[in-house]
C-alpha cells in the first residue's frame, strides 16, 4: 500500500513538472491555479511555509511591467533580483466587478519571500500589480512579517504595513527577536476596478512606537496590534 502511494506521489511531481514546462504565457499560468474563496486574509502563519499548489509563471513574458525584486531590509528600500529564484502563481480569485485575472505571485530567494497581487486580461496581457506581502529573515533564523493584507468580496484591498523611522535601512539579516526600532505602522487601503486597475482610495497612518522584531513573527498579524491612528 505504501509503495502504491509512493508512485502515485512521484507520478503527480512528474505531471506538475510537466505542465510547468509547457506553460509558457500567463493565461495559462492562471488557469493552472485552483480559486481561492474571497474574502481571504493573508496571515503570517502562511507566510512560514511555501505554497504548495504553486504554478510557474512566466512573468518575463511582461518585461519589466512587473516588480520581481527581493527586499533585503525592514523599510523595504534595498531589493536583490530575483532571476535565480522561485516566482511562481499560488492563488487565484474570481473577481466579482468584471471579467479579468487576478491572483498572487510568490516570489523566494533564500531567506526572503514576498508576494505580489496581480491583474491580467483575459488574454493574459499585464494589468496591474501591488505589493502585499514581504517576509525576511533574521540572524538567528527568524522569519519577520512587516507587510500583510487582506482582500474582500467587493474587491477592496488593505495592505498593512509597519516602516521604521529611522532613515538608515535596518537589513532583515543584521537583527535578532530582541532587536528594537521604531516604527510607525500604515494601513493602506485600494480599490480593484472593473478592468483590474488597483487604485489607492485611502491611508491611515499611527502614531510611531518602538517594537521589537518579536512583535513580527510567528502567528503574529499586524491588523491585531493596539496602535493608536493619528488625528487627521
Amino acid at each position: 500500500m505504501k509503495k502504491e502511494i509512493l508512485i502515485t506521489i512521484l507520478l503527480g511531481i512528474f505531471f506538475l513538472q510537466q505542465l510547468n514546462a509547457q506553460i509558457n504565457n500567463v493565461k495559462d499560468a492562471f488557469l493552472m491555479v485552483p480559486f481561492t474563496q474571497l474574502p481571504y486574509e493573508g496571515i503570517a502563519e502562511e507566510s512560514l511555509i511555501k505554497p504548495r499548489a504553486s504554478v510557474f509563471f512566466p512573468y518575463k513574458t511582461w518585461g519589466d511591467k512587473l516588480d520581481t525584486t527581493l527586499r533585503l531590509d525592514y523599510g523595504l528600500t534595498i531589493s536583490v533580483p530575483i532571476d535565480d529564484g522561485d516566482c511562481s502563481i499560488f492563488r487565484r480569485f474570481s473577481p466579482t466587478n468584471g471579467q479579468y485575472f487576478i491572483g498572487v505571485v510568490y516570489l523566494g530567494l533564500v531567506d526572503n519571500t514576498r508576494k505580489l497581487l496581480v491583474t491580467a486580461t483575459s488574454e493574459g496581457e499585464f494589468v496591474d500589480f501591488l505589493e502585499v506581502s514581504v517576509q525576511g529573515f533574521t540572524k538567528t533564523g527568524v522569519e519577520a512579517t512587516i507587510k500583510q493584507w487582506k482582500i474582500d468580496a467587493d474587491m477592496r484591498v488593505t495592505v498593512y504595513q509597519v516602516k521604521p523611522t529611522s532613515t538608515t535601512p535596518i537589513r532583515f539579516e543584521d537583527t535578532s527577536p530582541q532587536t528594537k526600532m521604531n516604527a510607525q505602522r500604515i494601513d493602506t487601503r485600494y480599490q480593484i476596478d472593473e478592468t483590474g486597475h488597483i487604485k489607492k482610495i485611502k491611508e491611515i497612518k499611527y502614531r510611531p512606537q518602538d517594537y521589537m522584531v518579536l512583535d513580527f513573527t510567528e502567528n503574529r498579524n499586524i491588523w491585531d496590534g493596539k496602535e493608536q491612528p493619528l488625528v487627521p
